[in-house]
C-alpha cells in the first residue's frame, strides 16, 4: 500500500508541473477533430511562419566557469559553483530581446547581453544571495525577481537600457517563493504568481495591476491548459485560446499511446491559425518506473496536428521564450551553455512521429491492487 501511495503521490507531481511549468511530455498528443467552443471569423494575421528555418541553430554557446565560492576573484566568464548549502550558483534564467540574449547569472549577481554572438554589456545587479530567479528583458530594459536565500524574503532588481536603476514599487507586493515566471511586453510586465498571471503597467508603476488565471504570452495572448476526465494519467486535455482581439477557441489533445496520459500543454506561440503546444505525455512501465516524453506539436485551429519537432535537447524547451516570433531556449550541460533557437518550419508530418512511448509495457491493472 505504501508503494502505491508513492507511485501516486509521484505522478500528481509530475501532473501538477507539467501543467504549471510545462514538463517532461510524451508521444502523441494528437489533437481529435472537435470543433472550437467559438468558432474565429478569421485566423491570427500574424505571419506564419515568421522566416523559413528548418532546423535548430545554436545561437550562442558558451564554456561555464566551475569555480568555489572563495576562489571568485570577479573576472570570470559565466562563473558557477555550488554553495554550502547545496545550492548551485550560476546561469538561472534567459530572455532574448531584439535579437539581442540576455543570460542572468547567479553565481557574480549579474546579466551578460550578447549581440551578434559577442559579449555586449554585463549589468551588474544590487542583489545577493539569490535562487528561484527570474528575469525578463525589454527594449533594452532588465528585470529580476528572486527570493534571497537567508531570509527568504523577495528581492527584486530593474535596470534600465542606460544601466540606471528604476524603482517598480509593485514588486514588493509580490510573494516570495511564489513568482514562477516573468514576461515583458511594451510597457507591461506580466508576472506568473501562484497560478494567477498579472500585468502591470511599466508606465504607472502605482496602477492596479489586471489580474487573470491565464498564463499570457508576451503578445498578450491568453491561454489555459485544462485535464478532460478524472484520475491523474487522463488520456486527454484541452488547451482554451485567448487572442489579444477577443476571439476564442478550444483546440483538443490526445496522447499518442492508449496506455499514456497527457502531463501538460504549454502554448508557445501562434500565428496564421496555427499553434505550437509544448506536449508533455507520462506513462509507467511494468515496474513502475515513471515515463516521459515530450514534443512540439503544430495544430491548426480545429486541433488536426500537422507537424511535430523534437530535438535531443527538448528538455529545455519547458523554459522557451519568444521574440519576434521565433523561440529559443537555453541549454546547460556540464561546463557549456548555449541558446538554441527552434526551427520555424516542422518537417515531420504528425502521421510520420514515433513516440519513445509506444514500445513501454504498462502494469496490468490487477497488479496495482497486489502493491
Amino acid at each position: 500500500m505504501k508503494k502505491l501511495f508513492c507511485i501516486l503521490l509521484a505522478l500528481a507531481f509530475l501532473a501538477l508541473a507539467a501543467c504549471g511549468v510545462s514538463e517532461t511530455p510524451v508521444t502523441t498528443p494528437a489533437a481529435t477533430a472537435q470543433p472550437p467552443e467559438e468558432s474565429p471569423e478569421e485566423p491570427s494575421e500574424a505571419p506564419w511562419p515568421p522566416s523559413e528555418i528548418d532546423s535548430a541553430e545554436t545561437v550562442l554557446e558558451l564554456s561555464v566557469e566551475w569555480v568555489s565560492e572563495e576562489d571568485m576573484t570577479g573576472d570570470e566568464l559565466m562563473p558557477a559553483y555550488t554553495d554550502a548549502a547545496g545550492q548551485t550558483m550560476g546561469p538561472a534564467d534567459f530572455d532574448v530581446d531584439g535579437g539581442d540574449i540576455y543570460i542572468l547569472n547567479t553565481a557574480d549577481n549579474s546579466v551578460y547581453v550578447y549581440s551578434g554572438g559577442e559579449l555586449a554589456r554585463r549589468i551588474d545587479l544590487d542583489i545577493t544571495g539569490l535562487y528561484a530567479i527570474r528575469m525578463a528583458a525589454e527594449d533594452g530594459n532588465v528585470y529580476v525577481f528572486g527570493v534571497e536565500q537567508a531570509s527568504r524574503l523577495p528581492a527584486f532588481a530593474a535596470v534600465d537600457a542606460e544601466g540606471r536603476a528604476q524603482s517598480l514599487p509593485f514588486m514588493e507586493r509580490l510573494s516570495s517563493e511564489a513568482v514562477a515566471g516573468l514576461s515583458a511586453n511594451g510597457s507591461e510586465l506580466y508576472v506568473e504568481e501562484g497560478g494567477y498571471y498579472r500585468a502591470f503597467d511599466l508606465e504607472d508603476p502605482g496602477a492596479a495591476p489586471e489580474s487573470s488565471e491565464a498564463y499570457r504570452l508576451a503578445d498578450g495572448t491568453l491561454w489555459e491548459p485544462h485535464f478532460a476526465g478524472d484520475g491523474i494519467l487522463t488520456h486527454t486535455m484541452t488547451l482554451d485560446v485567448t487572442h489579444p482581439d477577443g476571439r476564442t477557441l478550444t483546440i483538443p489533445f490526445e496522447a499518442s499511446c492508449e496506455h499514456a496520459g497527457m502531463g501538460g500543454l504549454r502554448l508557445l506561440r501562434c500565428g496564421g491559425g496555427q499553434y505550437d503546444v509544448y506536449v508533455v505525455e507520462i506513462t509507467q512501465d511494468t515496474e513502475y518506473y515513471i515515463h516521459t516524453a515530450e514534443y512540439v506539436l503544430r495544430v491548426d485551429e480545429q486541433g488536426t496536428p500537422l507537424y511535430v519537432y523534437t530535438g535531443a535537447s527538448s528538455a529545455g524547451l519547458h523554459n522557451t521564450r519568444l521574440d519576434s516570433g521565433a523561440l529559443y531556449y537555453m541549454g546547460l550541460d556540464g561546463s557549456a551553455l548555449s541558446i538554441t533557437r527552434l526551427p520555424d518550419v516542422f518537417t515531420t508530418p504528425w502521421e510520420s512521429y514515433e513516440s519513445p512511448l509506444a514500445g513501454i509495457t504498462p502494469p496490468s491493472p490487477g497488479a496495482a491492487a497486489n502493491a
